[in-house]
Formats: C-alpha cells, structure tokens, sequence
C-alpha cells in the first residue's frame, strides 16, 4: 500500500554523525524519508582521558502510502547501552 520510490537522494553532515534520505516515485514527487542523527557528549572513565559517548539518537523511516497519508515509524535511544523504543504513527504531511 506504499508508493515504491524509484530514485534516492542521500545527505550526510560530514561534521555530524547524520544523514537524511528521499526518496522519489516516477513523477519526481518524494514517496520516502529517512533519517537518522546521533547527539554525543564527553565522558571518561578515569577522568583523566575523555571520549565522546552516545547521549541520544534518533531514527526515522516514512513511506507515502496510496491514500496520501504518511506511515512513520521512527525510534529513540537515550544513552549508549539503550536498545531505544519505536513506534509508528500515521500523519498527513512528510516528517521533517
């Protein structure tokens, strides 16, 4: 019940760790979405050397369907050990 993209546009922050995806039917209009972002911050285990540790993530994959709706199932981590938690939802408009 998707509509099948034909075409993909891939975009990655080279500073960041994030990347954005769409994805395009045969008229040219975006069908898929995707992306995908991990927030760090600083920790140590000694406090003496320091490394940059997932704090948060996010990940998003949305699909236009043939009734004109979006399904989007997007998952949240907080912290580096967390397997996170996903969901799906239904919306009227391409996620951001």
């Amino acid at each position: 019940m998707v509509v099948t993209p034909l075409a993909f546009d891939l975009f990655r922050e080279a500073d960041l760790d994030a990347e954005r995806v769409f994805g395009y039917d045969h008229d040219g209009v975006a069908c898929y979405y995707a992306h995908r972002y991990v927030l760090r911050e600083p920790r140590s285990d000694d406090g003496e050397e320091f490394y940059a540790a997932p704090a948060y993530s996010e990940s998003v994959s949305a699909w236009l369907l043939r009734d004109e709706r979006w399904l989007i199932h997007r998952v949240v981590r907080v912290g580096e050990d967390c397997g996170g938690r996903g969901f799906y939802s239904f919306s009227e408009s391409m996620p951001r």
